[in-house]
């Protein structure tokens, strides 16, 4: 496995990790009159991972800032008070945090905070799939037949009553679409609405589900 994936596996499992203990603790990242601000945190030493997330924000045309996370003392502080811990990138969107070059996570994060209309027609397509016909959210899993974490997930949802529908991207050539649109890697692919879980984590799954 080489360097760059190590990176983003790490990043991605300590960023998940910290999650259930610490963000709902920070406070978000708005504007006085109510608008969500997004700040990306790097370093020199972040190498690919910070350069791809950087040019996936300008190419979204999004308005961030970009900080240091150690050598910038505001920058540091900033970091520091919005919940980061050491893993870069980090990208803050209002009250949405996003770990490692996730692009994925970052649409998410923008379609929660700003509304679908702020991401492109085939993500918003694609979003609107993990809602019902009134409007209301719901629990959605992009799997395949071979993936194990998927029969964990799919039998933990019927075991604890949670409606979901699943999706298979093999044989569902729409499924897969939409998948490969929202920037899908590796099954399960969970939304529950707009939020996105990546693989079957039951605690993430109870925490965002208020069980």
């Amino acid at each position: 496995m080489s360097s760059m994936k190590q990176f983003l596996i790490i990043a991605a499992i300590a960023g998940a990790a910290y999650y259930f203990f610490f963000e709902r603790s920070v406070p978000g990242a708005y504007a006085d009159d109510g608008t969500p601000l997004t700040y990306l945190f790097v370093t020199e030493q972040c190498g690919r991972a910070c350069t791809e997330t950087r040019r996936f924000l300008k190419r979204r045309k999004m308005d961030f800032e970009e900080y240091d996370a150690f050598s910038n003392v505001i920058g540091a502080e900033l970091y520091k008070s919005y919940g980061g811990e050491g893993y870069l990138p980090y990208v803050v969107i209002g009250e949405q945090r996003v770990w490692g070059h996730q692009p994925g996570n970052i649409i998410s994060a923008v379609a929660i905070e700003f509304g679908p209309e702020h991401v492109k027609p085939k993500e918003r397509k694609a979003l609107a799939r993990n809602f019902d016909r009134d409007g209301d959210p719901r629990v959605v899993m992009y799997m395949t037949s071979w993936c194990g974490y998927c029969n964990q997930a799919r039998d933990y949802f019927v075991e604890n009553r949670i409606p979901f529908v699943e999706f298979n991207i093999e044989t569902d050539r729409s499924a897969r679409r939409d998948y490969d649109a929202l920037q899908g890697s590796g099954t399960p692919l969970l939304y529950n609405g707009y939020a996105r879980l990546s693989g079957f984590d039951r605690s993430r799954i109870e925490s965002d589900l208020g069980l």
